[in-house]
């Protein structure tokens, strides 16, 4: 007989395969571009943004004693006002990456909530309704002995506050097994904090391709008449990196004189004639930094939460691959593991990620593909368990409105055998901002 388990496992492989098998045939042809190891790639970005953030998500805590325990699943949503700010310097000698980030807003949602001690044991629903605050702060630098070799310092901070009105209802088990309605309305408040850290050594690197997209984009465009050569391409993109990186947030950009120092340079050194309509299309091509390149790194890492797991540490192995086969196309990626040590349980867990990035002319951009997580529980007998496996296919779009706002939505779906390693459930991100830059 097929149990509803198995037929759950069916989808999530056929599925997972299909998602696998779609990336794989879906190649677009590579661009004839081959990166040297010795060209440089600059790209150095600050922005300051502020909006509206939209979040749904399925959360757990599990807190257990010898005597007492206390576990809650909740399905919350939340919309916040959003600021944050990021600034990236990636050079030849360094690639860094600071950002701040401050969320505020209302709060709501339901789910099951079990209360267990040697007195009684509550199994009620609850509904939630409140506030929620977050604010975070995260730092990550590679710092270059030479072309190829790095050492890696990465550490964030996060804390989130909640004040909340909590209507909860079921039935209530004392220890004489005697069963009454459980019917309670209390105003709850959490605070949760965490850091996280981690240092490494690497080999290789991820070229920042932004600045050679957008020259990549604007001379087949305007000057579809002539080949350009790689060299060319690149010599654009420099120019293009050094006129944006003489911009200052405070005071803003005019878009009109970055286009004529383009204009000339375009001009002067490679002896084409100006297009009036490059400011137009000057004011896009803001996007996350996109890669090429590959890079291996390992080393310890650690995790404190103020909850359950509390600590956490161990090591990591991570490979990544990134290709920028045109530029409408971008390939991505990555395997890694890393063992988990903790005071009750270690378990070892692997990733691997194949995805694609689609970008629409310089305005927008579409990510999809899916992530592979198989995990193993270790237990204090030293016999491991049994092999788990999680499913998260994933769906983004970014698109910039105009050269301010910018919408930027994610969609996930985690699938797993085991929920004690990752907890199933969908995944939801909506941004609606203004960026400054």
């Amino acid at each position: 007989m097929i149990t509803n388990q198995m037929k759950k496992h069916s989808v999530v492989a056929t599925f997972s395969l299909f998602i696998f098998l779609l990336l794989g045939i879906a190649q677009p042809a590579d661009a004839q571009f081959y990166f040297k190891n010795a060209e440089i790639y600059d790209f150095q970005k600050h922005e300051f943004n502020q909006g509206l953030h939209f979040n749904f998500n399925t959360e757990r805590e599990e807190t257990q004693t010898e005597f007492w325990r206390d576990y809650e699943e909740l399905n919350t949503g939340d919309i916040k006002f959003q600021l944050s700010n990021r600034f990236w310097n990636f050079m030849d000698y360094k690639q860094e990456k600071i950002e701040f980030n401050v969320e505020i807003g209302p709060l709501w949602g339901n789910g099951n909530w079990i209360d267990s001690s040697s007195v009684a044991n509550i199994e009620a629903d609850h509904k939630i309704f409140g506030v929620r605050s977050n604010a975070s702060a995260s730092y990550s630098s590679r710092f270059y002995y030479n072309n190829k070799n790095y050492t890696l310092v990465q550490v964030k901070g996060w804390g989130r506050y909640d004040l909340y009105n909590q209507i909860s209802k079921g039935i209530s088990t004392d220890s004489n097994m005697m069963k009454t309605g459980f019917d309670e309305e209390t105003t709850e408040n959490k605070f949760r904090y965490g850091i996280e850290a981690r240092a490494g050594w690497g080999i290789g690197r991820f070229k920042p391709m932004n600045n050679f997209m957008i020259a990549d984009y604007l001379l087949k465009k305007y000057y579809s008449h002539r080949n350009f050569s790689q060299d060319e391409i690149l010599k654009f993109g420099n120019e293009i990196g050094r006129i944006k990186s003489q911009r200052d947030i405070s005071t803003g950009h005019k878009t009109e004189i970055e286009t004529a120092q383009m204009q000339d340079f375009l001009n002067q050194k490679m002896f084409l004639i100006p297009v009036n309509s490059l400011e137009e299309e000057w004011k896009s091509g803001e996007f996350l930094p996109r890669f090429n390149g590959n890079r291996v790194e390992f080393g310890p890492f650690f995790k404190y939460f103020n909850r359950e797991p509390d600590f956490i540490y161990g090591g990591y192995f991570l490979y990544e691959h990134a290709k920028y086969c045109s530029v409408k196309w971008n390939r991505n990626f990555s395997a890694g593991v890393n063992y988990n040590a903790y005071k009750k349980q270690d378990w070892i867990l692997g990733e691997v990620s194949m995805g694609w990035s689609y970008f629409i002319k310089l305005k927008s951009q579409i990510d999809f593909g899916v992530k592979y997580i198989p995990g193993i529980a270790l237990n204090d007998s030293g016999e491991t368990g049994s092999l788990n496996h999680g499913f998260i296919p994933y769906l983004g779009y970014f698109t910039q409105v105009d050269s301010k706002n910018r919408i930027d939505v994610k969609l996930a779906y985690r699938l797993s055998e085991d929920e004690n390693l990752m907890l199933s459930g969908p995944e939801i991100s909506v941004a609606v901002y203004r960026s400054r830059y």
